[in-house]
């Protein structure tokens, strides 16, 4: 199996460029604010994607059907426009799907990737598909197994004028935008080196990072309709001090992020967009509160803080 590939077969072309000044689609749909290219070393040029048409990133566009590891539509990720936005969603059982910013000298290897991901949609479930991501503008690389593939989302009011140039040099606005079904526009954005503030904080302690990806693992998971884990059964997996320290956990993260509170809401994307918790995480995460349950700390923390189930 290959380590690195930026393959798009010919028959991509299909696809075709919007005719310049076009009003509509087929759908019927208004023309996309925002035009998505991918890479195609077959024809050494962009190739554009048709808001009014899934592109599946399968086994043929990827690998040319050599990798027989790789799934075929609809079991596979994909490129999407929906209410006015480009996404990129995955169905794969198999294989996390990575969203890297590409910039000049970024190594196109899979491995490099998944290094610099900004965002990792998880293992689909078997009925569901992961949580989608919403694509920026700029420059962007997309790994899935061993094979990497490159996009160029362009938003501005007058697309560049040589879509076929190298694309090395579409470089753009690479900051993500949230992962879920809508975009937030916030009144205060976060602040400068807030990324570097709360990996430096799980760095230093285990225990919150933990406590944050047990709180938020249907997030991570991608589950659909997704909900916090409640606090108490966080508290008691991992046997923290009481009831409240997952809030305070809570508070301490926006205020590193925004420098205030009333970020509720805005927090578990902004952990997942940055790639400050992920599938791994949760793995620890869970390993932690099962060895707890079999050593018996989870009972005593339930003593401890006379936990009763609500069932019961």
């Amino acid at each position: 199996m290959p380590v690195n590939a930026t393959i798009v077969i010919p028959d991509m072309a299909r696809l075709g460029r919007p005719r310049a000044g076009a009003p509509s689609f087929g759908s019927g749909d208004a023309v996309a604010t925002g035009r998505l290219f991918l890479w195609s070393a077959a024809l050494g040029e962009w190739v554009s994607c048709r808001p009014d048409e899934i592109t599946w990133l399968d086994r043929r566009l990827l690998s040319g059907d050599e990798d027989l590891t790789l799934h075929r539509a609809p079991r596979c990720a994909g490129l999407r426009y929906v209410h006015h936005r480009w996404e990129l969603f995955s169905r794969d059982t198999t294989y996390r799907v990575y969203l890297a910013p590409q910039s000049p000298g970024t190594p196109v290897h899979a491995e490099a990737v998944r290094r610099t991901a900004c965002h990792v949609l998880p293992v689909a479930p078997a009925r569901y598909e992961a949580l989608p991501v919403t694509l920026a503008e700029g420059s962007w690389l997309v790994s899935i197994g061993a094979w990497v593939l490159r996009l160029r989302l362009d938003t501005s009011s007058h697309t560049r004028a040589d879509p076929a140039a190298d694309p090395a040099a579409a470089d753009g606005d690479r900051t993500p935008t949230t992962q879920a079904s809508t975009i937030v526009r916030r009144a205060s954005e976060p602040g400068e080196g807030a990324v570097a503030r709360v990996r430096g904080y799980f760095e230093r302690n285990a225990t919150a990072r933990l406590a944050m990806a047990f709180y938020y693992q249907e997030f991570i998971l991608g589950l659909a309709a997704p909900q916090a884990v409640p606090m108490m059964n966080v508290v008691i997996a991992l046997d923290l001090s009481g009831e409240g320290a997952v809030s305070d956990y809570k508070k301490l993260l926006q205020g590193f992020i925004w420098k205030e509170r009333g970020h509720a809401r805005d927090l578990v994307d902004f952990l997942l967009t940055n790639g400050l918790l992920t599938p791994a995480d949760l793995d620890d995460a869970r390993q932690a509160a099962a060895e707890n349950e079999r050593s018996g700390v989870c009972e005593m923390a339930r003593q401890r803080l006379q936990y009763r189930p609500k069932d019961t």
